[in-house]
């Protein structure tokens, strides 16, 4: 029985998902093919994001930070060190790590608008 399914475990190799494996290394075409394909079927971008960044963990995140922002509109708004932080935020606080993340992103003050956010103009 454990070696039928080992069997088709390795069967599994040569099918399309060969690539999940661990030590499996992608070309950037390949890789960025992927990652459209992860952000396009994913509207919830916690979810697209969590797949790429499990998926390619051995790509640096900076540069999965700008491969996310080719494929994702919602990160138009977002640097690559804010995508770069998010990702962070997921690896160390999955998503409770995000959402506060974001937060501070979307509500953080905006440099040059007054100084103090206590101080009514």
């Amino acid at each position: 029985m454990a070696e039928e399914a080992q069997d088709e475990v390795a069967g599994d190799s040569s099918d399309e998902l060969t690539w999940l494996q661990p030590g499996q290394r992608a070309t950037p075409p390949e890789a960025l093919r992927r990652i459209q394909a992860l952000c396009a079927g994913r509207p919830d971008l916690f979810a697209a994001m969590f797949l790429v960044l499990a998926t390619h963990q051995e790509l640096p995140r900076d540069m999965l930070a700008a491969a996310i922002k080719q494929f994702r509109a919602d990160l138009d708004a977002y640097s690559r060190d804010d995508v770069v932080s998010l990702l962070t935020a997921i690896w160390n606080g999955g998503k409770s790590g995000f959402d506060a993340v974001l937060r501070t992103r979307v509500n953080s003050p905006k440099k040059g608008a007054g100084g103090f956010s206590w101080v009514k103009e």
